[in-house]
C-alpha cells in the first residue's frame, strides 16, 4: 500500500503530497525556530493541517471527516494538478478561485514566469 499527505490548503482545498515531496516540506516546516512565536504558531497551524493515508489497490483513500469539512466538499469535487503536488477542491468553490480577466492573468504570468 501507499500512502500521501492531505494537507489543508490556505483556501477552500486541500493539497495532496506524495511522501517523499512531503519530506521537503516536513524539513521546513520543522526547521522553523520554536523560540520565535510567530514561528511556532506556523509550525502549529500546519502541523495540526495534515493528515496522513493510505491508498487502497485501486488508488482511492478515505478523506478525514474534518479535512472535508475545510473545504467543503460535496458529491462533485475537482483535482488540478500543480507539478508537484495537487490541489482537490470542491466543484462549486473552485470557480471563485480562478482569474476571469485575461488581462489580469497576462500580468501575473509576466510578473512571475516572464524572463
Amino acid at each position: 500500500m501507499k500512502n500521501i499527505i492531505i494537507r489543508k490548503g490556505f483556501e477552500p482545498n486541500l493539497i495532496l503530497y506524495p511522501l517523499n515531496e512531503f519530506q521537503n516540506i516536513y524539513s521546513r516546516i520543522n526547521s522553523l525556530n520554536e523560540f520565535s512565536s510567530e514561528q511556532r504558531k506556523l509550525k502549529r497551524n500546519l502541523f495540526s493541517s495534515i493528515s496522513q493515508v493510505e491508498l487502497d489497490s485501486n488508488g482511492r483513500f478515505l478523506l478525514p471527516k474534518s479535512m472535508a469539512l475545510h473545504c467543503n466538499l460535496d458529491k462533485d469535487v475537482i483535482l488540478v494538478g500543480m507539478g508537484n503536488i495537487i490541489e482537490l477542491w470542491s466543484a462549486k468553490k473552485y470557480r471563485k478561485f480562478l482569474i476571469d480577466d485575461s488581462d489580469e492573468f497576462s500580468k501575473l504570468a509576466q510578473k512571475y514566469l516572464d524572463e
